[in-house]
């Protein structure tokens, strides 16, 4: 995440600017409510005429590999399947202004979502949560600060486990800018 938006993301949007942006509507009677192209498909709401879907070819292998889901021109999220498995192991999730809010993972390659990357302001790494059980509780934190001297690198300050139920940590890892540890604390 030290872009500020996915290389995959920005393909996703120029497909479907370009497919919004024909000069004459297709026959709806004829695409069944699908327009294909060489790198991907565009589906759209049959009651609406709005984008709903847009599968596409990130690689440009010949497979698709990503899923989008949209609102029209709102990105609701982007599902990969990066290793071309087929099982999704990489979801995007969007605001209503096309900006990341999170991006999930699976650790097990197994499309279930354990890990969850969240952005700063600017759209660089600010936080990683896991769920290693997968009991749907987070079971650690770790806290990205920005590294001294620099504006897009990003360093491990804080590392947060032993969560009670309210959601407060028991433990605390702190991290110098170095990545060297620094010291350790007993919340409760």
């Amino acid at each position: 995440m030290t872009c500020r938006i996915s290389n995959l993301a920005i393909a996703c949007f120029a497909a479907a600017a370009l497919v919004g942006a024909c000069s004459a509507p297709p026959d709806i009677r004829k695409t069944n409510f699908e327009i294909r192209g060489k790198e991907g498909v565009a589906k759209y709401d049959p009651k609406t005429g709005r984008l709903k879907k847009l599968d596409y070819d990130a690689n440009k292998n010949g497979k698709i590999d990503s899923f989008s889901y949209w609102d029209a021109t709102r990105c609701i999220r982007i599902e990969m399947d990066q290793d071309e498995d087929g099982k999704i192991d990489k979801w995007e999730y969007y605001d209503g202004k096309n900006k990341i809010e999170k991006v999930g993972s699976s650790s097990r390659d197994d499309e279930v979502q354990d890990t969850f990357a969240y952005p700063d302001a600017n759209g660089f790494l600010a936080r990683v949560e896991t769920d290693s059980d997968r009991d749907g509780a987070i079971d650690k934190r770790e806290l990205y600060v920005p590294r001294p001297g620099t504006a897009s690198e990003r360093v491990l300050a804080t590392v947060e486990y032993e969560f009670d139920k309210t959601g407060a940590p028991g433990r605390r890892l702190y991290y110098r800018p170095d990545g060297s540890f620094e010291k350790s604390e007993v919340l409760r």
